[in-house]
């Protein structure tokens, strides 16, 4: 693996999963900034140093590249690295535009190489145990699933300030965590409501979205970069039962109520405890070992380009219907 960009989604996230993974081994790193890029080198025990990543595109021991860019810089960098010849692990979104991420489909499809977008919250643990519970006794069909997502841009101290360049910044990065989400729920969800606002920032950083399920469902997220205690809650209303998670703070935890009472599904010991402590967030993890599976041919994707594609395309809906509104206020 050579990673493409050295920000604070590299040192939190992505090298903490990768030692996680035996499959993959970090090779190179790249960065314009040098002493981002030898921080990232040393920590990840990469062999080799970049500060342009077209160099590690042409490094011949490299399988595959993470690019953990702004988003402006994915969709070129992706390109070049399937002409390249390299599978790609991107984080979102994919590109800017419906379009551009079609341009990233052709692309791949001509390359047979594997394209995988980062969605980390939907490789939760949690998600997939109540995946197993929905629609036996305790919660019968989904009706109506709410979606909380708090976090704090502040604490966060990231390296770029792409969230509050655009009116919209925030936007394109919050709600592909919902709907990476609802696509774990459901393969069609269609745009019912939107509205935001500027609590903190210039830009939107709060957001109510109403989604409905083509299985008739519907789905109520929130979500913001305003919140002093970070937490993605969600709740999912079945006609004869609730079940709860939060996939931050407990990813191995699902509570239901149902006609037997309440019960709790959750990993046993303390390394649940551990790992969180440490900002090892299983999802990660998840994400790198299923990437290093599909590239195998042991696993089909969770998350491919068209999924991408869709999701772009709501979330160029959403913001067509935030252009007619006023930002001001909650």
């Amino acid at each position: 693996m050579g990673i493409i960009g050295c920000g604070k989604v590299t040192t939190m996230f992505h090298l903490r999963a990768i030692a996680d993974v035996e499959e993959v081994e970090v090779s190179a790193v790249a960065d314009p900034d040098r002493e981002r890029m030898e921080v990232v080198r040393r920590r990840a025990g990469a062999d080799r140093g970049y500060l342009d990543y077209r160099e590690l595109l042409s490094d011949p021991d490299v399988d595959a590249v993470a690019v953990n860019t702004p988003p402006k810089l994915h969709e070129g960098i992706t390109l070049e690295a399937l002409r390249a010849g390299k599978h790609i692990l991107c984080e979102k979104p994919l590109a800017q535009s419906v379009e551009g991420c079609l341009h990233v489909g052709e692309a791949q499809e001509a390359t047979g190489l594997v394209v995988s977008p980062v969605h980390n919250y939907a490789f939760t643990p949690c998600l997939y145990r109540a995946l197993e519970l929905i629609g036996g006794d305790e919660i019968g069909a989904p009706q109506r699933i709410k979606l909380r997502f708090d976090n704090n841009l502040w604490s966060y101290c990231s390296k770029t300030d792409f969230r509050l360049r655009d009116r919209h910044g925030i936007v394109e990065d919050l709600l592909p965590h919902v709907l990476s989400v609802a696509h774990v729920f459901t393969d069609s969800v269609g745009l019912e409501e939107a509205r935001g606002w500027a609590k903190s920032y210039d830009v939107i950083d709060n957001l109510e979205v109403v989604l409905l399920m083509g299985e008739g469902a519907v789905i109520d997220s929130s979500m913001n970069w305003t919140s002093l205690i970070p937490g993605y809650r969600i709740e999912v209303a079945g006609d004869s039962g609730v079940m709860e998670m939060d996939l931050m703070k407990a990813p191995h935890r699902v509570t239901v109520r149902g006609p037997t009472g309440r019960r709790v599904f959750d990993r046993k010991g303390l390394g649940k405890y551990l790992e969180l402590a440490r900002l090892r967030h299983p999802a990660f993890r998840e994400q790198y070992r299923h990437f290093a599976a599909v590239v195998e041919g042991s696993e089909s994707p969770r998350f491919t380009v068209d999924d991408e594609a869709e999701m772009l395309g709501l979330i160029e809906e959403v913001v067509g219907r935030l252009d007619e509104t006023d930002i001001s206020g909650g």
